[in-house]
């Protein structure tokens, strides 16, 4: 069995405000608030996503991080899998127990019949 790796995830750090960003602002405060985030989440992978919100065509700007999972993380994933791997396994036993139940009642219903 190969050695399971660690998955990226994204995970939303919360959201920003257009208007605080970009509004009546210059080029320079806007970088200067982008060079504020850079440095609130230092060695992080962070991005955003601009989000519909509501009927009436409203957006939010969302912060993302996208990191590997942590230990904890990474653990539930595996067992998830693992009960996953599980319930297949049973659901492909019971799905072939009925067929062979099924053949054994065909067989005995039709067996020595040559003519329907």
């Amino acid at each position: 069995m190969s050695k399971a790796k660690r998955k990226e995830i994204t995970a939303l750090l919360g959201t920003e405000s257009f208007y605080d960003i970009l509004d009546q602002k210059t080029p320079e405060e806007v970088i200067e608030r982008m060079q504020e985030l850079r440095a609130e989440y230092p060695d992080r992978k962070v991005s955003f996503n601009v989000s519909p919100y509501g009927y009436d065509g409203g957006t939010e700007l969302e912060l993302w991080e996208h990191r590997l999972e942590n230990g904890k993380e990474f653990a539930k994933r595996r067992e998830a899998e693992a009960k996953d791997r599980e319930k297949e396994k049973l659901r492909k036993r019971t799905n072939a127990e009925k067929e062979f139940a099924e053949y054994q009642r065909l067989q005995k219903k039709f067996q020595g019949k040559t003519v329907f």
